[in-house]
């Protein structure tokens, strides 16, 4: 294995770990600026991915496929629709008619 294949298996390990980093920072950010730094930070681990991928592909190395496969895999992570904590735990609220019948008259 070359130097440079080794570079390209480490930009894939900083790109995945930056990927993630960025998931859980969109996702759990408690203020809408927590949100975009998030996102922003995984927009940038995605171009980062790809100018990697387009220096693997003109040197035609077999880390290509590993960058492709993280940065396809990072979406759709990103993607994938969690369901939220407040449709688990969410009761129906019972009104007593007897209240509404005696408002209205």
């Amino acid at each position: 294995m070359s130097v440079f294949e080794l570079w390209l298996l480490a930009l894939t390990a900083i790109g995945l770990v930056s990927g993630v980093c960025g998931i859980v920072w969109a996702r759990a950010g408690g203020s809408r600026g927590g949100i975009a730094m998030g996102r922003c930070l995984f927009v940038a681990t995605l171009l980062f991915l790809g100018a990697s991928s387009l220096l693997a592909a003109w040197h035609r190395a077999d880390g290509l496929a590993p960058l492709g496969l993280s940065a396809g895999f990072l979406v759709i992570v990103m993607l994938w629709e969690v369901p939220s904590a407040s449709h688990r735990q969410s009761q129906p609220i019972s009104v007593p008619l007897a209240n509404v019948e005696a408002r209205a008259e």
